[in-house]
């Protein structure tokens, strides 16, 4: 009767620290999602952005590292392109030197994001890491191009914002990762 007692109490105490953990896991935090999203400057952008590609619903870290970048490129790529069409279109010679540098920015963002890909594959965290924060650098380059006197208002504001937030969220989920001895 006593090892049977003693049978059913493991079996309780084991059943209880089981929901203990799960529902730890599932109260502490409704998704990964939220959990870098919370992280960020701008948190509702951050889960409008990432939130509305289905990838992200089931995705784990290194998933939503490769979303995050995936969706990086795409956007960056697209600013180049308006760049592109900016400074073909332009006469001021000021704003075509800030269009040029710009340019170059966001082929270093390009850069950086590719590379960024090769070494959240490899597990190079601190790498990867580094790439997001010059993504983000990058941004605010571009933005800052259009301080310099004269100023001129950024028509490329929208966009680096979106770069600059990306590379935010890289850099996060580079944190995330355990560190390796």
């Amino acid at each position: 009767m006593v090892k049977s007692l003693h049978k059913k109490s493991f079996s309780y105490i084991y059943l209880l620290n089981l929901v203990l953990l799960t529902s730890g896991k599932l109260f502490a935090s409704a998704t990964l999602l939220e959990d870098v999203c919370r992280q960020t400057h701008d948190q509702p952008h951050c889960m409008n952005v990432l939130g509305s590609d289905p990838r992200t619903h089931n995705a784990d870290l290194y998933e939503l590292g490769l979303i995050t970048i995936d969706l990086g490129s795409y956007s960056a790529t697209g600013t180049k392109v308006k760049i592109h069409t900016l400074l073909l279109s332009e006469k001021d010679p000021q704003l075509r030197t800030r269009f040029v540098m710009c340019d170059d920015y966001y082929e270093d963002a390009i850069d950086s994001l590719r590379d960024a890909v090769d070494y959240l594959k490899r597990g190079d965290y601190t790498e990867f890491n580094l790439d997001g924060g010059s993504a983000y650098a990058d941004a605010i380059d571009c933005e800052d191009a259009f301080k310099a006197p004269p100023a001129y208002i950024s028509p490329l504001t929208d966009e680096n914002y979106r770069l600059k937030q990306f590379g935010e969220i890289i850099t996060i989920i580079a944190n995330m990762f355990p560190v390796k001895a």
